[in-house]
């Protein structure tokens, strides 16, 4: 492994009265040279204290930050051959953007040959060719955000880190970005160490998804994996969306589960399932594209509380024997509301339902 946050305690001391608060209970990350690994989570899970542990500007209680092979717990952060990203840009006002991103070369005392290569080279893959003369105050802040990316890069940096570098940017802006830094890591193979509490931003860029809750680690894995098959009930309902049922296993064959829900069998097979046993009460995760919406056809029987046309889809808000279940039709076939207050037909996906321990 190239970076190694392993077995990390981070306890900040009691102070005018307060208690003394545990923000981070043990977390161990392992992320392999030239990886995308996000930390995901609400405000005060403890990923921007993993980050600031990475960077330097805070040191752990106990545990080790390893890189390369090398514990770096007391090298100063300045030597630690990292770059960051910061949520505000911290771009310098007084300076253009070619002397924006000349800084960190020139504090290495780098000769003005050598640094118009890199910059040259950097300016070209933000797409800010042209741009160098330019006051960050004549920059939009998509421009100032690159801006901000290109000063790291052109350290060339061991581990790139960043903390919800596009939070301040509009949606459609966001979503452009995020396409763009994830392109620029896969085409330099940069290790890179990213906050979010944006689940979408996490999905589109992550090659591992580091889930947070209360300065513990809920799940790791890859995207795909942490939303099909969530390991608890907070990694269900923080990621994405998810309908809750409870059920009861009555029959296992093979890799299928039947499972009786609100008076009918329901069939999943996945090899996720081979702990459970017959008999045990179960969570069954529903995310709201799995449910089928219909007049006419269907196992269960709705009730239609709420309709909302969203354009690409259709949000239901059903009455499932005393759930709320949220629907989204997709189909672009079908997409006529169903009026509120209509009794309906509703299925699942069965091959694409997770279920929980209770």
């Amino acid at each position: 492994m190239y970076l190694v946050i392993d077995n990390v305690v981070k306890v900040f001391p009691a102070r005018g009265g307060a208690k003394e608060v545990r923000a981070l209970d043990g977390i161990t990350i392992e992320i392999n040279k030239g990886e995308l690994v996000t930390l995901l989570g609400p405000s005060g899970c403890g990923k921007t204290t993993t980050l600031r542990m990475v960077a330097g500007f805070e040191f752990p209680t106990s545990g080790n930050i390893i890189l390369d092979g090398k514990i770096i717990n007391d090298v100063p952060t300045h030597k630690r051959d990292m770059s960051m990203v910061f949520q505000s840009y911290a771009i310098f006002p007084h300076l253009n953007v070619y002397e924006n991103i000349a800084y960190g070369l020139n504090v290495q005392k780098m000769s003005k040959e050598e640094q118009k290569k890199r910059i040259d080279a950097v300016l070209e893959m933000v797409h800010l060719e042209g741009y160098e003369t330019r006051a960050p105050n004549q920059l939009s802040g998509g421009q100032q955000q690159r801006v901000a990316l290109a000063r790291a890069l052109v350290m060339e940096p061991k581990v790139l880190l960043m903390d919800e570098p596009l939070s301040n940017l509009d949606t459609k802006l966001r979503e452009k970005m995020r396409f763009e830094i994830r392109q620029l890591q896969r085409q330099l193979g940069f290790t890179c160490l990213y906050v979010t509490h944006d689940q979408l931003e996490a999905m589109v860029l992550s090659d591992k998804v580091v889930v947070m809750n209360n300065g513990r680690i809920e799940q790791i894995g890859k995207p795909r994996d942490i939303y099909r098959y969530p390991k608890t009930k907070f990694v269900a309902d923080f990621i994405g969306r998810a309908n809750f049922l409870e059920g009861k296993i009555i029959e296992k064959r093979n890799d299928e589960l039947i499972i009786m829900v609100e008076g009918n069998p329901l069939t999943i097979n996945d090899i996720h399932y081979n702990e459970f046993t017959i008999g045990e009460e179960v969570e069954i995760i529903v995310r709201p594209e799995m449910i089928q919406v219909r007049t006419e056809e269907g196992k269960y029987s709705a009730t239609i509380k709420q309709a909302a046309y969203l354009g690409e889809s259709i949000e239901y808000i059903l009455d499932f024997n005393g759930n709320e279940l949220t629907a989204h039709e997709t189909d672009p076939s079908r997409l006529e509301i169903i009026p509120e207050g209509s009794s309906v037909k509703i299925s699942f996906m069965e091959d694409c339902l997770h279920i929980l321990k209770k």
